[in-house]
C-alpha cells in the first residue's frame, strides 16, 4: 500500500507511557502515538500520572488534551511546547458521560456556536505567540448523523494541522458500525490531505478499503485493531514477513517486559494483574479460539496463573 500516515488511537488507561514505550521496542510500522487524554485543570496544573504522559519529550508522540476553557488550553499547550512539542490535539470525541456532562470531548459538539469561540481563541492566540499546531480527533455528532454538516462546516474554518474523524455519533459509544456516509461529508467539504480515518480498522483489508473509498486522505488511526494484532500496521505496509512462530515469540516477550515494567511502577501483583487483564480485553480479539484460556487470564489471581494461560493461547 502507498505510503500513508499510520498513528496509534489514544486509549484510557490502555495506551499509557509505559504501554507506548514498551510497544515501541517490539513492534514498527506506526508513525505517530497519541497519548490518552490529559485533562486541563482549572488550577492550570497537571496531575502527576499526567505529566509523565508527555514528560520527557518523544517525537513520535501527540499529546491529546481534554478541556473546554480556551484560557487554560492555551496554558497547557504552552507547558507542553516548552516540553518541546510542536503539535497537541483536542479530544473532541470521548462519549463518556462524566466528560460529556462538562461539556468536553464529544460534549464540545452539542453548542458548535461556543466550540467555535473556543477555537477562535486558541487560533488567535496562535497568531500571536509561539503555540503548538493543532489537531483534533471528533466524532460526527452528538445525537444524529445530522450534525455532521455543521460540525464539518466549522472545522473548515481553522487551518487544523490534522482532523482525525471517528464517524459515530455520542449516543453510538462504541456500537454500530462506522457511518461512512458521515465521513464522506467531512471527505467532501474538508481538505482530504489533512483527514485521517479512524474507527473499526482491524485487518489489512479493513484499511484497503478505506483508502481505495476515501482516497486522498492523510492516513489512518489504529485503536482496537492495533491492540488486537500488534502487527497490524507492518501487515498494512506490507513490509511483515515474519512467520507465526516468530510473530508468537516476539508476543511472548513484549508481554514479559510489559508485565515486568508495570511490576516496578504498580503496588503490587494484583494491579499488574488488572493492567494485564485490561489489555488481553483487547488482544483477545485476535485469539477466538482460545476462549477457556482467555477466561484463565480473566480470572487469574497470580503470575503463575496468568502466564501459564499466556503460554498455552501462544505456543499450545
Amino acid at each position: 500500500m502507498k505510503k500513508m500516515l499510520i498513528e496509534m488511537a489514544p486509549l484510557e488507561g490502555i495506551t499509557t507511557a509505559i504501554f507506548r514505550s514498551t510497544y515501541s521496542k517490539y513492534f514498527k510500522g506506526v508513525d505517530r502515538i497519541y497519548t490518552p487524554f490529559i485533562s486541563v485543570q482549572s488550577s492550570r496544573s497537571f496531575k502527576k500520572r499526567d505529566q509523565r504522559e508527555f514528560i520527557p519529550f518523544a517525537d513520535n508522540i501527540v499529546p491529546q488534551l481534554l478541556g473546554n476553557n480556551p484560557e487554560t488550553f492555551i496554558w497547557a499547550a504552552k507547558v507542553i511546547r516548552d516540553e518541546g512539542y510542536r503539535e497537541i490535539n483536542l479530544n473532541a470525541g470521548c462519549p463518556s458521560g462524566t466528560v460529556v456532562a462538562k461539556k468536553r470531548g464529544s460534549g464540545m459538539l452539542d453548542d458548535l456556536i461556543i466550540f467555535g469561540r473556543f477555537l477562535d481563541a486558541y487560533f488567535d492566540a496562535k497568531e500571536r505567540e509561539d503555540l503548538p499546531k493543532l489537531s483534533v480527533k471528533t466524532r460526527v455528532g452528538i445525537d444524529s448523523y445530522d450534525e455532521a454538516e455543521d460540525i464539518a462546516r466549522l472545522y473548515m474554518k481553522y487551518p487544523f494541522s490534522e482532523i482525525i474523524v471517528h464517524p459515530r455519533i455520542r449516543k453510538d459509544f462504541y456500537k454500530n458500525k462506522p457511518n461512512k456516509a458521515a465521513y464522506r461529508i467531512f471527505y467532501e467539504m474538508l481538505p482530504k490531505e489533512i483527514l485521517v480515518y479512524n474507527g473499526d480498522l482491524f485487518t489489512t483489508g479493513d484499511v484497503e478499503e478505506i483508502m481505495e473509498e476515501f482516497p486522498g486522505i492523510r492516513g489512518v488511526m489504529l485503536g482496537r485493531g492495533l491492540l488486537a494484532d500488534p502487527f497490524l500496521a507492518d501487515r498494512i505496509r506490507g513490509t511483515h514477513d515474519l512467520k507465526p512462530e516468530e510473530e508468537r515469540r516476539i508476543m511472548r516477550s513484549f508481554l514479559d517486559e510489559l508485565y515486568h515494567v508495570y511490576e516496578g511502577e504498580m503496588s503490587g501483583e494484583r494491579d499488574v494483574l488488572f493492567k494485564m487483564k485490561d489489555i488481553w480485553q483487547f488482544m483477545a480479539l485476535d485469539f477466538p479460539d482460545a476462549a477457556g484460556e482467555l477466561k484463565t487470564i480473566k480470572k487469574a489471581r497470580s503470575k503463575a496463573e496468568y502466564e501459564t494461560a499466556v503460554n498455552m493461547i501462544l505456543f499450545h
